[in-house]
Order: C-alpha cells, then structure tokens, then sequence
C-alpha cells in the first residue's frame, strides 16, 4: 500500500510539472504577438488616398488593402472588405491568405462602383483583419471615409489656378519662347527621305514642341486624386485638332498626354504635360482646353481655355548665327594665313598704340561692367541697356573713332578687337563662342564698311563727323542684331520685338553716333599732342 501511495505521489507531482512547463510557454507565445506592433494593415479609398477620399457618383473606385507581417512565423489573414450600403461591389469581399516570414506582404485592389443616384453624404468603409497565429485569432480593423459630393460642389472644391505655355519640364514658364506660344518643328524633306530609306520612325522627342504646366488647387476638405489632360481645339469649330495630338510610334497620343495628382485638404499642386505636334499641323491661333477629372470618372470637373499660337521654327536667327560664325572663322583664317603681310603694313608705334587703346578699353569697359552689368539689370531691369550703352557704345566707339583716326589703316579695329578679346579671354576667362562670334562680326562689318566709305584705304578721310558716325551706328546695329539671333539661337533665349529694336535703335545707332561723333574730337586731340 505504501509503494502504491508513493506511485500516485509521483505521477501527480509529474503532471504539476508538465502543467507548470506548459502554461509559461502558451503564455509566452501570446504576449509574443502583437497585432499593432507587429503587422502593417493599411486601406485607402480610392487607390493612393490617405484619410478622406472624395468621389462623385457614377464612379468606377478600387479600394486598396495592404498588409504585411513583422512576425517570424506562419499566420493566417483573412480579409474583409466591408462597403456601405448602395455601394455596388465588383469583387470579392473576403479573401484568406497565408504569410510565411517576415516581411512578407498582400495587397489587393478591390473595384467597387458608386451608384449615380447615391445621395450625396460622407461613407464609412471597413476592412476587417482576422490573423490566425498558432491556433490564437487577433482581430485588427481599419476604418477610412468616403466623401460622395454633387457636381457642383466638386467643381466649386477643385480650380485650375495656373496654366503657363510653353513650360519647362517642372512645369515652370520657359523664356526661350514667348507666352501662349508653341512652336511646330517640321521635319526636313531631307529627314523624312532617310526615315523612309531606313525604315526607321520619329519617336516621341521628335514630336514634342514643349510642355504645358498646369497648377490644381483643391479648396475642400477632402483629399482628391485627379486625372489632368488637355484638348487643342480649333478656335472657331471647338473640335480638336488632331495634329496636336499625333499617333506616336502606334500610340494614341492621349496615352501619353496625361498627368496624376492626388491633392491635399487646401493644396495646390503643379504638373507638366508634353505637348505634341505633328509635321502637319499649321501655323495660327488655337484653343488650348486644359481638363480636369476626378479619379473613376469621365466626368471633367473642370476646365481652363486659354488661346495659344502655333509658329514655325525661325529660320533667320539660325542662319544669321552660321554666317556670323563663318565669317568669324574665315576672319580668322585669313590674318593666320597672312599674318606677317597684315602686320608689315603697320609700324611698330603704330601696334603699340592700337595695344594701348585696346588695354584702356579692357580697362575701362570690361572689368568695371563685369559688376556694373548685374547691378543694372537688377536695377533697371528691361531697360537696363540705356545704362550700358554708356560704356559698350559711347565709350568703345569714342576709343575706336580716335584710334581710327590716328591710324586710318585697313585692319586696325580687327587688331583693336582682337586685342580686347584676348585681354577678357585671359583676365575674365571669357573665352566663349558668342564672344568669339559678336567681336569678329563686329570687327568684319566695321574693316568693311569704313574701307567703302573711305575712311581708311588709299585716301582716307577719317574726321568726318557724321559719316564716322553713320558708318559706325550701321555697323554696329547689324552686328547687334547678329548678336541677339546668336544668343536666341545658342543659349534658347527669347526677346520681345520691342526689346531689340529699343537696343538696335538706341544702343546700336545712337549711342554709337555719339561716341563716333567724339571719337573724332579725340582723336584730333591725341594726334597734336603725338604730333
């Protein structure tokens, strides 16, 4: 009896231990899971919209469900989408998935569709998350808001409040082209010869003229994904242009021609879009419509017009540009190729002196409007030239008239020229292909149109005021006129009409005239006191 008692003995104080081995570690593996902390459970409606979304009725909607596990070990999800009442669903609403390790996610796009005829209110949407750990159930929910609004309340929520054309690529005006303007880039008969030969096509770069940027405000309460396009309309029938919007490499040009956006409570956001153009198009005024649907609608919310012009690539500044550079090159090419026979026709005093005029002028213009040129465009802006020309043209014209007066050489403003740029060229580092290009053209005209005067050559006559002047103020509104197509061209810059004829007429001719009409004052001067 006594070892019976004693065997009951041990088989109790077994099972103790096994019930105190097993409850510590059950316990264990439920305080190890933590929903919240270890999983990430997310809903938005519609798809890319956190918090309140906002829709209008007749929408097609997708709510997106995410879930992913921080947990190492195998768990169970069983997923429900719970939608309000009058909202018709396209989908399932349950789905069971298994995760495996961590970091292993699920998502899924569930579509629904809201009734044209639901009443206009704010909905709640419910996603449940059952999760199966070992055996243990955890229950986790998400809940997101729906805003369904009338048509006019969107419209009065949503606005365009900026549209600029051209744009750059951020959407931000570009001034190589002049507002609500976009240019047609035909294509060569050239190119489209050797397309056909190589059986190659024109892809999309080819097409684009420039970007449309447009700025969307949302006013509501609510966040609102949205779909922007455009439309370029004819201006007197209002249907669109299809030259505006070319078939692409096999592709509708409407698949490339949208952005979207997804705005904030009180935000305003910008986007670019491309602007394509075929070769066919024509030159004129548009009606350029920028659209603005909410996400799932066709309906367009709302709308901007603005009228746009369509020219075609200016061909003048690009051959101005080649012929200014050709000039400057054989400019070049000729005092290299004759160089010793150029400078055996000037004395030694006299390439001495021409050196001094060209230093003084570094001096005196150069390297004080290095500073004064910034200060005067921020100053006086637009108008800025009327304080330049002080230096670029009524000083400069006064050193050359007088130089040309005491030296009435061929070939003594090139050397003046050529002097000055080497000077900025080592001091300022100016060494570039538009100073390169103005000073030899400048330097051309001048050699040319003084030697057909008479001014320098055989006979010359250089104190005469006013042809000194009027030759002077010729040269210089040609070469100034160059100057602008060269930087049009070089750097993409645009100028208003206005704007170079103000600087041709009074920086180029006037100013000139003045420091001509001087010049010969000082270089009479000069001459007495060499004399």
């Amino acid at each position: 009896m006594k070892k019976k008692g004693c065997g009951m003995k041990n088989i109790v104080f077994f099972f103790l231990i096994l019930v105190l081995a097993i409850q510590p570690a059950a316990a264990r593996v439920q305080e190890e899971f933590k929903p919240e902390d270890m999983t990430t459970f997310m809903i938005q409606v519609p798809h890319g919209v956190e918090g309140s979304g906002l829709a209008v009725g007749g929408s097609n909607l997708s709510a997106y469900l995410f879930f992913e596990s921080y947990y190492d070990g195998n768990m169970n999800v069983t997923m429900e989408l719970d939608l309000p009442e009058g909202f018709v669903l396209q989908d399932t609403s349950v789905h069971s998935f298994s995760l495996q390790t961590e970091y292993e996610d699920w998502y899924r796009l569930i579509d629904f569709y809201v009734p044209a005829d639901l009443p206009p209110g704010t909905y709640n949407i419910t996603a449940t998350a059952v999760v199966d750990v070992k055996g243990n159930k955890h229950t986790i929910v998400r809940r997101t808001r729906l805003k369904v609004a009338s048509k006019e309340e969107i419209a009065e929520e949503i606005a365009v409040s900026g549209l600029i054309v051209p744009s750059d690529e951020d959407g931000y005006g570009d001034p190589s082209h002049p507002s609500s303007t976009v240019v047609i880039r035909e294509t060569s008969p050239a190119l489209k010869r050797l397309l056909k030969v190589t059986d190659l096509q024109i892809d999309r770069e080819e097409f684009r003229s420039t970007f449309i940027g447009v700025e969307v405000t949302n006013k509501g309460e609510s966040t609102v994904p949205v779909i922007i396009t455009y439309d370029v309309l004819d201006i007197k029938t209002g249907e669109p242009v299809k030259a505006f919007k070319p078939a692409i490499m096999g592709m509708n040009a409407d698949t490339l021609c949208y952005a979207t956006l997804t705005l904030a409570p009180g935000s305003s956001s910008r986007v670019s879009l491309p602007l394509y153009i075929s070769e066919d198009a024509m030159r004129g005024e548009y009606l350029l419509r920028v659209k603005v649907k909410l996400t799932g609608s066709d309906w367009v919310a709302v709308t901007r017009d603005q009228k746009i012009t369509a020219i075609s690539r200016k061909w003048g500044p690009i051959i101005i540009t080649l012929v200014s550079a050709l000039l400057g090159l054989t400019a070049i090419s000729f005092f290299f190729s004759r160089s010793k026979e150029i400078m055996d026709r000037f004395k030694t005093r006299n390439l001495v002196l021409i050196s001094l005029f060209g230093t003084v002028s570094f001096a005196a213009i150069n390297l004080p409007m290095t500073i004064l040129w910034e200060l005067s465009h921020a100053v006086l802006g637009p108008f800025s030239f009327l304080f330049t020309g002080l230096f670029y043209e009524i000083l400069l014209y006064m050193l050359i008239a007088s130089l040309v007066v005491l030296i009435p050489t061929p070939g003594v403003v090139s050397l003046f020229m050529m002097v000055r740029f080497l000077l900025g060229g080592f001091i300022t580092g100016s060494f570039t292909p538009i100073t390169f290009i103005t000073l030899s053209l400048s330097a051309v005209i001048l050699e040319v149109m003084m030697y057909a005067a008479g001014i320098t050559g055989k006979n010359p006559d250089p104190e005469n005021r006013f042809r000194m002047g009027v030759v002077c103020g010729i040269a210089d509104m040609v070469s100034g006129y160059a100057s602008f197509s060269v930087w049009m061209v070089l750097y993409r810059l645009f100028y208003s009409d206005w704007y170079i004829m103000a600087n041709i007429l009074i920086d180029g001719f006037l100013y000139t005239f003045i420091g001509a009409w001087f010049g010969i004052s000082l270089g009479n001067r000069l001459k007495k006191v060499a004399e």
